[in-house]
């Protein structure tokens, strides 16, 4: 039973509405759905979930083949009493953020009772604030169901006639207001695949729609925010930050008015700040990822993963080393073993710019090789510092000599390499120069000459990461020591 549909949808339940789930089960008075799914969402272990042992509790005899219809019969009904309570629950979501949502629910209620004059005034309000509320699709379908009631609105067959071109005209900006809607949301989709195919090495490039659709679709505030959306999956860094500007200013309008679109709004500025901070630009990134933390916390929760690996990611690169402990020991902690690897990145390096030895000692002690790659490639170099600044050479040039293999310099791995023969010379020098007053010019001018034919060769987001600055400053100290 344990991925058993019903299971999943019951532990999704619980997660985000524990209290609204059981005051519905307290009104409908279903004992027996209200009892199994308690059963399956207090399930302490896989054992407590075998379906034999569910059945026993729930109709407290044994199962067997022969009365397997009473248990399908059950899960059919909990399924369906599950979908109504969700269905329920995003009726009431969606009319609380979404006032055009409750003028179309009019509308539809209004044709039921004929009741002409507000089906005229629903439908004109959804028109007039279409783009306040960004609901093309809502005020479309409220036109098609006020001419489907035009003779009894305007009996007159002259006056209907002459009404008739006015609102072929709306009809017509509708449509083409809600296809524009349509095809930048798959414009954006189309820029997510392109990326992910650049990323992974793949030439696969698949046009946007508007390369067919040119001049003939209107341009509002959605369409607006998903096409720029989109450009900002483009290489050019001018290009993203000015699409990235076009699109939350379009956003902005409408969540003024239309709640529904706050997600939107949060998950492209999310975008921004990661962008910034892969750029270097840590303090625009790190104000950004600042304000909308409150509201992630608050209403997001489901981003909460993601926003904080990346604002903690974000902080170690501004050097708020003090500020990203601070947030991974009181504000947030995940059992997600990727982003956990990720974090426990954060901290060793906040450590370790801090030359914290006994909290670095703390936490190298985890077994940091049993992390997937590439995770465990940055964590050995990280560990591999350790012992550097423990003056353990050996130790350190052994680990550091593991990653220098072919597995590692692979696909994106490959632009990390260089990083790694970099650490492996300042390893090597400083054990060769560790009984001398200053470091031979030669050394000096091997590790400066890496660091120049490096920069001028890598992706200049690799410039950025933690592992390498930090590796810089240190090179650069030592090299002023020694020269001093």
């Amino acid at each position: 039973m344990l991925q058993h549909p019903i299971v999943l949808l019951v532990q999704n339940i619980e997660s985000l509405y524990p209290k609204e789930i059981q005051k519905h089960f307290s009104i409908i008075k279903k004992q027996r759905s209200e009892k199994l799914y308690k059963l399956i969402a207090q399930a302490k272990n896989d054992e407590q979930l075998e379906k034999t042992l569910l059945f026993r509790k729930l109709f407290g005899k044994a199962y067997t083949e022969k009365n397997d219809y009473l248990w399908r019969n059950e899960i059919r009904l909990l399924k369906e009493e599950l979908e109504s309570f969700l269905i329920q629950k995003e009726h009431e979501f969606i009319s609380k953020n979404n006032e055009a949502y409750n003028q179309w629910l009019l509308v539809q209620a209004y044709d039921k009772m004929k009741y002409l004059q507000g089906i005229t005034e629903k439908y004109e309000s959804l028109v007039n604030e279409k783009h306040e509320y960004a609901s093309y699709h809502y005020a479309l379908d409220a036109q098609f169901i006020l001419l489907q009631n035009l003779q009894h609105i305007t009996p007159d067959v002259t006056k209907r006639m002459e009404a008739y071109p006015k609102y072929i005209e709306t009809w017509k900006e509708l449509l083409k207001d809600s296809f524009a809607v349509d095809s930048a949301r798959i414009n954006l989709s189309i820029a997510q695949f392109n990326w992910l195919c650049n990323a992974h090495q793949t030439e696969i490039v698949t046009p946007a729609l508007d390369d067919y659709f040119t001049g003939k679709l209107n341009e509002n505030n959605l369409s607006v925010f998903f096409n720029n959306f989109g450009k900002s999956y483009y290489p050019e860094l001018e290009l993203k930050l000015a699409s990235f500007d076009k699109a939350i200013k379009a956003i902005e309008i409408v969540t003024q008015k239309n709640a529904l679109y706050n997600e939107h709004s949060i998950i492209i500025q999310m975008a921004l700040g990661k962008e910034l901070s892969s750029n270097g630009h840590f303090a625009k990134a790190h104000e950004i990822l600042s304000k909308i933390k409150p509201t992630i916390d608050k209403d997001f929760a489901k981003h909460r993963t993601v926003f904080y690996v990346n604002y903690v990611t974000n902080l170690v690169k501004n050097k708020m080393f003090k500020e990203a402990l601070y947030v991974l020991e009181h504000e947030f902690t995940t059992d997600n073993q990727l982003y956990k690897n990720m974090l426990l990145q954060s901290r060793l390096l906040c450590y370790l710019y801090l030359k914290d030895i006994d909290n670095l000692s703390t936490y190298i002690s985890f077994d940091l090789d049993t992390a997937p790659f590439p995770q465990n490639y940055m964590l050995k170099v990280i560990k591999s510092a350790y012992f550097y600044l423990l003056q353990e050479y050996d130790t350190a040039l052994s680990i550091i000599n593991s990653l220098i293999q072919p597995k590692f310099a692979d696909g994106i791995m490959k632009f990390y390499n260089p990083i790694t023969l970099l650490y492996k010379k300042l390893y090597t020098i400083t054990q060769k120069n560790v009984l001398q007053k200053n470091w031979s010019e030669k050394d000096v001018q091997a590790l400066q000459t890496m660091i120049i034919d490096f920069e001028a060769t890598c992706d200049p987001e690799i410039k950025l990461v933690s592992i390498y600055t930090w590796l810089k400053i240190e090179i650069e100290i030592n090299i002023a020591k020694k020269q001093a």
